[in-house]
């Protein structure tokens, strides 16, 4: 029997800019009284993975855990103060805390975690101030290695306030004064795992959330580390019926288990890409995947890419996607669409003119507006679904009911939050299992 992970997370990783960078953005602003702000380079402030170390080991053995269940590939170095990750993101008062010297910090990283490129898949389209409060937003990451196996990421972006105190110190927090000039910067935190569990984790992050936004400054670094810690202890279910369910506060966070070991993990909701496309561009959407095109996903919404993409790759089984695969592309990554072979990859909506007028051979697949195109052509000329199939398809997939307002018609109004929850899950496991059974007899009747 192949052994298991032994435990939910693989990595948690803060991203964002380094407080002295916003100390130089600041008082440009004030300076020249401009209302823009440019573009800032995303950096790696924190690391936690397992195993996670007491509170009495040094510093250097706090910011850089050892990952004991991979081998250390390489080495993260990096020159930073303790202090400034929490300084430039958290949500806090800003105490008068000693200073702490740089050192060049040695830190292991788990296997397969890039940590050049995740500030970018983090922030795919950049970093940026903002001079009013925004929402918190999340989107999913999916990489992949050399030998095919994939890890899965969800990242939340958040605007905290950032102001400059009369010591040149840049304070966040919801404690400040109205009479300064403030503007909003953002960071993200993205839980890495082996597993997609996309749902469960975007509600794990949800609960952090809570926890950081009436944290102090010298508590948030320590909120993270301890929340880390929780979901590396959290089992995966095994295969079978038996799910795992835990409390985060407030929410009850629920993991499905796979039906076999050979059957994928499903925690997402696979009904989106009949509420993206018509029928007859879903088949085509499919055909091209499998036909192994140079496929590119373009959406106004990073989150819709990965969750669409992941669902089309779901109604292949059991055949599976074989090529590069990378659903979210940043902006410095579009050169990867050059790439002679075939590959399913996803951009955002404003690079659509850009890559379908520098890149030949393209299929180009407009999510938000359920259109699929060529690069070289408004028409798609490929070999269609055999037409037995595709009317098989379309007809079972009318039957569907896809909208969960219309269960709800019949019931009251619910007051407890976690039954309320349960009760969609419930919903969307039954929906799914019936879109899989669609799926699985569209392959059958193609081959």
């Amino acid at each position: 029997m192949a052994d298991l992970p032994s435990g939910l997370l693989e990595a948690c990783v803060v991203v964002g800019a380094p407080s002295d960078k916003l100390r130089d953005v600041y008082q440009l602003h004030q300076q020249s009284k401009s209302g823009e702000h440019s573009l800032l380079e995303a950096e790696v402030l924190q690391v936690h993975a397992p195993p996670f170390v007491s509170k009495e080991t040094n510093s250097s053995q706090a910011i850089g855990p050892a990952f004991s269940r991979v081998q250390r590939r390489k080495s993260f170095i990096k020159k930073k103060r303790r202090d400034r990750a929490a300084e430039a993101i958290s949500n806090g008062d800003t105490a008068s805390r000693p200073e702490v010297s740089s050192a060049t910090e040695d830190i292991s990283v788990p296997k397969d975690l890039d940590l050049i490129a995740l500030p970018q898949l983090c922030f795919p389209g950049g970093l940026q101030l903002a001079n009013e409060q925004k929402e918190d937003s999340y989107h999913f990451l999916v990489f992949t290695d050399l030998f095919g196996n994939r890890t899965h990421g969800v990242v939340v972006q958040c605007y905290r306030a950032v102001q400059s105190c009369q010591e040149g110190v840049v304070q966040n927090g919801h404690r400040w004064n109205s009479s300064k000039t403030r503007f909003y910067a953002p960071f993200a935190v993205c839980v890495i795992s082996k597993f997609p569990y996309y749902n469960a984790l975007r509600d794990c992050l949800s609960c952090l959330l809570v926890q950081l936004r009436p944290a102090r400054q010298a508590d948030f670094e320590e909120t993270i580390k301890e929340f880390s810690a929780k979901l590396s202890l959290v089992p995966l279910p095994p295969p079978g019926q038996l799910h795992v369910s835990f409390s985060l506060r407030p929410l009850q966070v629920v993991l499905p288990s796979r039906e076999d070991q050979d059957s994928p993990v499903i925690d997402i909701d696979l009904h989106l890409p009949f509420l993206c496309f018509s029928h007859t561009t879903l088949l085509q959407v499919l055909s091209c995947l499998l036909q192994e095109q140079r496929l590119v996903f373009f959406s106004s919404d990073w989150a819709r890419l990965t969750l669409v993409a992941e669902s089309l790759l779901l109604y292949l089984q059991p055949l599976s996607w074989q090529q590069p695969y990378v659903p979210v592309l940043a902006r410095g990554m579009l050169d990867f669409l050059m790439a002679p072979t075939a590959f399913l990859m996803g951009c955002h909506i404003s690079h659509f003119e850009e890559v379908a007028a520098e890149t030949e051979d393209l299929i180009l697949v407009n999510v938000d507006e359920g259109i699929i195109q060529s690069s070289w052509s408004e028409t798609i000329d490929l070999p269609a679904i055999p037409l037995a199939a595709a009317e098989s398809f379309m007809s079972r997939a009318e039957c569907l009911q896809l909208h969960y307002d219309l269960e709800l018609c019949h019931l009251g109004m619910g007051t407890d939050a976690n039954a309320l929850r349960c009760q969609r899950r419930d919903w969307q496991r039954r929906l799914n299992t019936q879109i899989q059974n669609i799926a699985l007899e569209l392959v059958v009747n193609i081959f």
